[in-house]
């Protein structure tokens, strides 16, 4: 069976959005598995269940997995390549010798199901981790720009990393939508009875694409201008 990985961030940036809604549509035409793995599911649902300000969006996520939308997956063999993988991340950069811890347990366990399940993308809105895979020596620029200081690049660790997960294609919320909106699942949001006002679809796909970039989707302007570019709605 096919399956995408789900990191924390992407899920939050649709529900955030109202727009987790349009996985249950996008999930029955893949025809696959949406897999989660214990640490995303941890930090979507466990620990906000007992914080009252996102107690709700738990509760929804909770939902989304209880109808099977998701589906969460763990094991020992999971866990124990995320520890090695979560180690040789954060061994990567180093700033006055110490080195600087860039990503958490969840997006290894994320990785990691990817890697067990041979899974086709691991969806994920932040831009570390991408940096990491695709653009290491773009990542250690940005972050010298942001603490300020020289960075060191321990260049093994990062051949051991991304001998690992360097195949891992990463696609973000945004591509989702985007191919809701191809699918027209996302019509509705334009739609009188049977009637659809095309020339809403301009205005529906740009402010789902900035919506998602302003709530945590690491989404370029000029990226979104491209894609309203390529779907004739300049």
């Amino acid at each position: 069976m096919k399956s995408l990985v789900f990191d924390t961030g992407s899920i939050i940036s649709l529900a955030m959005n109202n727009l987790l809604w349009v996985l249950k549509p996008l999930k029955k035409k893949f025809n696959g598995d949406f897999l989660l793995p214990l640490g995303v599911k941890y930090e979507l649902i466990d620990r906000p269940l007992n914080i009252n300000r996102f107690k709700l969006d738990a509760v929804v996520i909770r939902d989304y997995l209880m109808e099977g939308v998701f589906k969460m997956v763990s094991s020992n063999e999971i866990d124990k390549k995320s520890k090695y993988l979560l180690d040789l991340a954060n061994s990567v950069y180093f700033a006055k010798d110490k080195p600087i811890k860039i990503v958490q347990k969840a997006e290894m366990d994320a990785i990691s199901l990817v890697l067990h399940y041979g899974s086709g993308a691991l969806v994920m809105d932040e831009r570390t981790l991408r940096l990491l895979i695709e653009d290491p020596e773009g990542l250690g620029e940005v972050l010298t720009r942001r603490l300020r200081t020289k960075i060191r690049i321990d260049k093994d660790t990062l051949n051991r990393f991304r001998n690992e997960a360097g195949k891992v294609n990463i696609i973000r919320s945004t591509e989702l939508v985007v191919v809701a909106y191809d699918l027209g699942i996302m019509d509705k949001y334009i739609s009188v009875g049977k009637k659809v006002h095309n020339e809403f679809r301009k205005d529906m796909l740009s402010g789902a694409l900035w919506g998602l970039k302003y709530k945590g989707c690491a989404i370029s302007v000029n990226e979104i201008k491209e894609i309203l570019r390529l779907k004739n709605l300049k």
